[in-house]
């Protein structure tokens, strides 16, 4: 970068290697060209990270609190340390030690810097590059990562040293490794999307406040989770086949929302008229078709008949929380984007509901949701049929599933309807969306309570009747346990003011939906063809009269 903060790409590319050149000399001639394509803003990022103040004191207090636990914990366990297994009791204090820079400073590192780049007012010079905002994002969560590892290099002969106490095999260190690594990895991601969720300097500190509890939180219960694991010495079935399945379920898993929380980021970064919103709905999609076929191989697995009421709430769940975020987003185009939108009456039909707008988002998410209802409720129909033992009680599944979908689509549609008339007095981004739907959802859950125990008295407090309509999490429960059909009537109130929020959407969506892609002027073709011909040949003209 030079000093204009302008990034700088060095176009000197190194010769290729010579004939009979040393392998090490051919290694270094391969670093220097795979070095000249790595992210500019990931070189940048490395460059003033490992050179902060802020590294500089981590990295030496680690190395400190490692060399003295190390003196501290093998003088406690003298002189049984020569003849007992104690390496669990010294890796439990080295994972501590390692959990605090990975778990807290890293990822508050990442969200302060990109949350400086806003501040500052450099990142519109970041953005006036030929990088894109995605290339930005991970370029810092790339020299997030690159912390990760110093951090791991300084206390790796530690860890190595408690397997020599003996008490602990390999694989757990290297399990505990990996855990603690992507849960740094994610933690940093959700880091960086905080950073972009708001442009007001008061929100931001904020939120920094609140990331920053949060982080504390989760490292204290991450310590003290590792601290049961290893130093109870818990019994874990490598030899299980389940065991491992379940760690491939939570890598995909991992792998979706680092993928989202990284485009999600990268999007709140792009200008206001980009297509921020085909990408993260297909990661969308992908997370619910991983909710529902995992939950299915779990219940073919064990054959126990709940299983299948936790694919539906957490289906409710995902589509609740994505929805209320995409019922936020704004419908503008800009032509450039216009000219990939979808144009034969199939893609139109199907496709159109990957677009920005929340009207398009309440009805992807209310698609999505009851095509995974609808498979779930199959699933088990289709089990029953055959006589599988694992067959639900299907009455009780079937009024789950519908009043999950019902709840879901009902408070959505209510706070796109308050969205929509907050946006002709305020403009405001994802943020203000996701907490008017987080209090429905509370107040919806709490004022029904509160109402009956003033109307009926204390007395009938935990009497379900039908002034719980509004009341999901009680009305839910009760539907599980099979007592929802003692009050018939909310079923059908829910279900009814569900459908009835879909057709008013639908009419209010029909400005979103008719956007039509729009032809690419000639000017641009012809910019195009100049700068990429191989992809842009030019038109093949008629030769004689029977060319076509």
């Amino acid at each position: 970068m030079d000093s204009t903060g302008e990034i700088i790409v060095a176009e000197h590319v190194a010769a290729p290697p010579k004939p009979g050149a040393s392998f090490w000399n051919r290694l270094d001639e391969w670093l220097e060209r795979a070095g000249e394509r790595l992210n500019p803003i990931l070189v940048k990022e490395a460059r003033q990270a490992l050179k902060s103040r802020q590294f500089l004191v981590t990295f030496t207090l680690l190395l400190i609190c490692g060399w003295g636990w190390s003196l501290f914990g093998v003088a406690l366990l003298m002189p049984s340390v020569y003849y007992a297994p104690n390496g669990p009791f010294m890796l439990v204090g080295y994972f501590t030690i390692l959990n605090i820079p990975l778990l807290l400073i890293v990822p508050f590192s990442a969200y302060r810097s990109l949350a400086g780049e806003r501040e500052d007012g450099t990142y519109e010079l970041l953005s006036i590059t030929a990088l894109s905002s995605r290339q930005i994002v991970t370029g810092k969560l790339g020299s997030a990562v690159l912390q990760m590892l110093v951090y791991y290099s300084a206390l790796s002969p530690c860890i190595a040293f408690t397997y020599l106490l003996r008490g602990v095999d390999i694989v757990t260190i290297l399990l505990m490794l990996s855990y603690t690594f992507f849960a740094s990895l994610l933690l940093s991601a959700i880091g960086l999307l905080v950073a972009t969720v708001t442009h007001f300097r008061h929100v931001q500190m904020l939120l920094s406040v609140l990331l920053l509890l949060g982080l504390v939180f989760v490292t204290v219960m991450w310590c003290s989770w590792m601290g049961v694991i290893i130093g109870e010495g818990a019994a874990i079935p490598y030899d299980d086949v389940d065991f491992w399945v379940g760690h491939l379920a939570g890598l995909m898993g991992h792998a979706s929302y680092m993928v989202l929380f990284v485009l999600t980021a990268a999007a709140q970064l792009s200008f206001a008229s980009d297509n921020r919103s085909t990408r993260l709905r297909v990661v969308m999609v992908v997370q619910q078709l991983l909710i529902t076929g995992w939950f299915l191989y779990v219940w073919l697995r064990i054959e126990e008949n709940e299983v299948l009421f936790f694919p539906l709430a957490l289906s409710g769940i995902h589509w609740m929380i994505m929805g209320a975020l995409m019922t936020g987003e704004l419908a503008e185009l800009s032509p450039r984007v216009k000219r990939r939108l979808p144009q034969s009456f199939l893609g139109r039909a199907f496709l159109t509901w990957f677009n920005p707008g929340s009207g398009t988002g309440y009805l992807f998410a209310s698609i999505n949701l009851a095509a995974a209802t609808i498979a779930i409720l199959a699933t088990a129909a289709f089990s029953s049929l055959t006589g599988f033992s694992g067959a639900p009680h299907n009455e009780r599944l079937y009024l789950f599933g519908a009043l999950v979908w019902g709840y879901v689509v009902f408070y959505l549609g209510v706070g796109r309807l308050l969205v929509l008339l907050l946006r002709r007095y305020l403009y405001f981004g994802l943020l203000l969306p996701f907490l008017l739907h987080l209090l429905l959802a509370i107040f919806g859950a709490g004022l029904p309570v509160f109402l009956q125990a003033w109307i009926m008295g204390f007395a009938n407090f935990d009497t379900y009747t039908e002034l719980q309509a509004t009341n999901w999490f009680w009305t839910l429960i009760e539907a599980a346990d099979g007592n929802i059909m003692s009050t018939p009537a909310v079923p059908l109130l829910v279900v009814g003011g569900a459908l009835g929020m879909v057709l008013i959407h639908l009419v209010l969506v029909a400005r979103e939906v008719e956007q039509v892609r729009q032809e690419e002027p000639e000017r641009v073709k012809r910019d195009q063809q100049e700068l990429h011909p191989e992809k842009h040949p030019p038109e093949r003209k008629p030769t004689s009269p029977f060319d076509d």
